[in-house]
């Protein structure tokens, strides 16, 4: 009898761990089509807010950054955008919010830290496939094509992708090499980062 019931009580917690393990692949699976959803709708209105914004601003000149300004920002639904990246490779082109918070993280990448005027940008995203989870197989040579929200291009090529722990920021921020442009995301589990370094070749 007490064999018996003991594999009851494991077949039963095979069973819950099994509901439990599908629960949470379809919340991943849903969540990422509304994180796609998301940076869709805001890309879109963003695209058309940039175009006004070429037509209207005038052209920063390239030593703003030693004048102290600021990066330009478009408010859309509440939160605040400095622009879009966009990963030809990938075939992806999201917006980027100002600042990182775990809920921003939802919506699209982020600026972590840095600035384009200064070179040092680094931005962040989930791995959600519609995001940053692409950045594990994209080859160096490729690239990154950063728009602001005034309608200035900045390029850059992909020169070298590594793989750090999420204790390791210093390293991420300040790396043995200076870089204009840093992306990362987490690997599945969350336990290492993909971090992709980016050089810039334009304007």
């Amino acid at each position: 009898m007490k064999r018996k019931r003991s594999g009851s009580v494991l077949i039963a917690l095979g069973v819950l761990l099994l509901i439990g393990a599908l629960a949470f692949a379809g919340y991943n699976y849903f969540d990422a089509r509304r994180a796609a959803q998301d940076a869709d709708q805001v890309e879109a209105v963003l695209a058309e807010q940039i175009e006004k914004n070429r037509e209207t601003k005038p052209v920063q000149q390239p030593n703003k950054q030693y004048l102290g300004g600021e990066m330009s920002t478009e408010e859309i639904n509440g939160r605040r955008y400095i622009g879009t990246i966009e990963i030809p490779a990938l075939q992806k082109k999201l917006p980027v919010l100002e600042d990182w918070s775990y809920e921003n993280l939802k919506i699209s990448p982020c600026r972590y830290t840095g600035s384009y005027y200064t070179d040092d940008m680094v931005l962040c995203a989930h791995n959600y496939s519609s995001h940053f989870n692409g950045l594990r197989w994209i080859d160096p040579g490729e690239e990154v094509i950063f728009t602001t929200v005034d309608g200035e291009e900045y390029r850059y090529i992909i020169t070298h992708r590594e793989t750090l722990f999420p204790t390791e920021v210093d390293r991420l921020i300040t790396a043995d090499e200076d870089w204009d442009l840093t992306l990362f995301t987490c690997y599945i589990g969350g336990r290492t980062r993909c971090v992709v370094r980016c050089t810039r070749v334009s304007p």
